[in-house]
């Protein structure tokens, strides 16, 4: 009796699983569409293909190593994508202000530039979360992700004020919040130099 349970249950876990993978191909392929614009055959084929390579690409990554509590659910997926895209906004506001800061930076005759190294610790554990945090941060004008190491990032920016959400935990959070990993409650412990020797003194 107990093993026609567990039998259910992992057989329950795989169609969950595999809703959740059909989910994300066709929020992959929609996505495709509407950014070419284009509805013949041709361009669809290779949309068809180029959603299901990144879905099989990105299904150990996103899907792997969850624990019971963590399985991944079609309704979780979908929370996931709502919440992802009520991110978008804030961060494509967050880059047109970093590019009238560094703008701002460039057209002024003295030029004052300053550049840094920010290094701090997140609490996120995910691997998704750790990757998207370092890609919006790449994504702001002025601020470079160098390194990602155990939840330990290494950032160059153009002035101290480029990193102003990072110092805060502004980003880190939102990032957190898309895909329920741990917040942190309070602002990250941040250290800042011009050179790595400084940084390992």
């Amino acid at each position: 009796m107990n093993i026609n349970k567990t039998d259910h249950k992992k057989r329950a876990k795989r169609r969950t699983r595999r809703a959740a993978i059909a989910i994300e191909f066709i929020i992959l392929f929609i996505f495709w569409v509407v950014l070419s614009g284009r509805f013949d055959l041709k361009n669809l084929i290779i949309g068809v293909c180029a959603s299901a390579l990144v879905t099989f690409l990105t299904h150990a990554f996103i899907y792997g190593k969850r624990s019971t509590e963590e399985e991944t659910s079609v309704g979780n997926l979908l929370k996931c994508a709502l919440r992802l895209i009520r991110y978008l906004p804030w961060l494509i506001l967050a880059i047109v202000k970093a590019n009238i800061q560094v703008a701002a930076i460039l057209i002024k005759p003295r030029m004052p530039i300053d550049p840094v190294l920010l290094q701090f610790e997140t609490k996120m554990h995910k691997g998704i979360s750790l990757v998207t945090l370092a890609n919006s941060i790449t994504l702001n004008p002025g601020t470079i992700t160098v390194e990602l190491v155990e939840g330990k990032y290494l950032v160059h920016s153009l002035v101290r004020e480029s990193a102003g959400d990072l110092e805060t935990g502004v980003m880190q959070n939102k990032v957190a919040q898309i895909f329920d990993d741990n917040k942190d409650t309070v602002p990250p412990t941040c250290s800042w130099s011009r050179s790595l020797q400084e940084l390992e003194k």
